[in-house]
């Protein structure tokens, strides 16, 4: 009869390991994100519209938007989900033919665009210099993509 020791071998090595190995096991703690590591994957990502748009875009948000929206529900999950890697243009266009539920296409096209805007720093994309422009042609080849997570941190012991 010829047994098999492998299995019982292997376990052996494992637990000498463990116990003659001279490291140890504990509970470590995660470092805690600097206000400047959690903002340093935001700093990368490209810039597609200006701070001047995006505060106009909060004026549109708070006068027409906010009466049937929360800023949750163009910065959720299931938003991020659909628009991905979808072009600006799309999003634009869906705003401006179906918004304001009561009156689609009443705002005006730098209303919109400044929607846009205020929807792309709500959901963490940094301002610029160069302002978005309602072009559809250039606006279909801007991606709605958002800043990559950082890298995970170091466990310290």
């Amino acid at each position: 009869m010829i047994r098999n020791y492998l299995p019982g071998a292997f376990l052996a090595s494992v637990v000498a390991a463990s116990v003659f190995g001279g490291s140890r096991m504990s509970a470590q703690r995660p470092l805690a994100l600097s206000p400047l590591r959690t903002a340093m994957f935001v700093v990368d990502s490209p810039t597609l519209y200006t701070e001047a748009q995006a505060e106009e875009g909060a004026k549109v948000w708070t006068a027409t938007c906010s009466s049937c929206h929360e800023t949750k529900d163009v910065t959720s999950t299931d938003f991020r989900t659909k628009w991905i890697g979808r072009s600006l243009f799309e999003l634009y266009e869906q705003i401006r033919t179906t918004m304001p539920d009561d009156a689609p296409g009443t705002l005006t096209p730098e209303q919109y665009l400044h929607s846009v805007s205020y929807i792309l720093k709500l959901n963490g994309l940094p301002a610029g210099t160069t302002p978005l422009v309602s072009d559809s042609t250039t606006m279909s080849t801007l991606k709605f993509e958002l800043p990559a997570p950082p890298p995970p941190l170091p466990v310290l012991p």
